[in-house]
Order: C-alpha cells, then sequence, then structure tokens
C-alpha cells in the first residue's frame, strides 16, 4: 500500500516530490512505524508564493503522523527532523513566537 495524497488544485504534485510525502517517509523511516496515510490538502495560497504552505503542510504532516501513531516520538524529535525536510519546517513545529537560525532549521521559543 501507500499513502493517498488528493488536493483541490490540480498542478500540486502529489507524489513523492510533495513535502507531504516526504514528511510521512520520513516518519516511517525514523520511528520504524509502518502506517500508512491519506491527506486532503485544501490549498488556499499561490502555489510557490514564499507563504510556508508547503512547509507548513509538512509540519503538519509530520505532527499528526505522529499523533496518529500515539505520540511515538517527541516534539522536539520532530523539530530535529523538520529540518530535514525544510529550511522552516522546523518552526511550523515550534510553539508561539520563535526565534529562528541556521537555515531556519534551528528554533529557540521565545517566552
Amino acid at each position: 500500500t501507500a499513502d493517498v495524497l488528493s488536493c483541490n488544485v490540480e498542478d500540486v504534485p502529489l507524489d513523492g516530490r510533495n513535502l507531504i510525502i516526504k514528511a510521512f517517509d520520513l516518519f516511517r523511516e525514523r520511528s520504524g512505524n509502518t502506517s500508512f496515510f491519506r491527506c486532503h490538502i485544501d490549498k488556499k495560497t499561490p502555489m510557490e508564493g514564499g507563504m510556508g504552505g508547503g512547509s507548513s503542510n509538512c509540519a503538519t504532516a509530520l505532527w499528526a503522523a505522529n499523533k496518529l501513531c500515539g505520540s511515538l516520538v517527541s516534539d522536539q524529535t520532530l523539530i530535529e527532523w523538520g529540518g530535514e525536510l525544510g529550511s522552516d519546517v522546523s518552526f511550523f513545529l515550534s510553539e508561539g513566537t520563535a526565534y529562528c537560525t541556521g537555515r531556519g532549521e534551528i528554533v529557540d521559543t521565545i517566552s
């Protein structure tokens, strides 16, 4: 079997080029879990508009996979994995206001 990804916008890639699929693949690889997932993107922002849509979707997919599988890894681990998937994915896994360094993958939460 495989993950199933759908979208309301025709030009969005639904295969391994999509960060959501990459997140699911990384989650399985690192956690050892063998579950597959079904995800629908209801896209409202322009493609490649630089607004973090793909990165936030990727972060949400990684977080959701972890929650659906019983929270196998810590939030900090998800943040580290997110940095491997994209420069600002880790930011979208943080809580509240954050200061990011490096490529954006090093996240310090600001209280």
